[in-house]
């Protein structure tokens, strides 16, 4: 992310997930920008299930939600120059 200005990150993980737990995800987020610096290109989303939350149809509507409003968070404006 640091070479990389227009690179964002979103976490999307299950509160109940025992395979890519939760706290991990959250904890390596802290630890990649511990200044917060990178805070507005870095997000992360939980949901009510575990490792396959599209199995839940209330998470699957709500992550794919997530997802699209990142995506269009991601696209760098015209003409906007690198923020890092």
């Amino acid at each position: 992310m640091a070479q990389n200005p227009y690179l964002h990150v979103l976490v999307q993980s299950g509160y109940y997930d025992g395979a890519c737990d939760y706290f991990n995800a959250k904890y390596n987020l802290w630890q990649m920008d511990p200044g917060g610096k990178l805070k507005d290109r870095m997000s992360f989303e939980g949901y009510r299930s575990g490792h396959m939350m599209y199995l839940r149809k209330d998470d699957l509507a709500t992550s794919n939600e997530h997802l699209r409003q990142f995506i269009l968070k991601s696209i760098p404006k015209e003409g906007q120059a690198a923020k890092y």
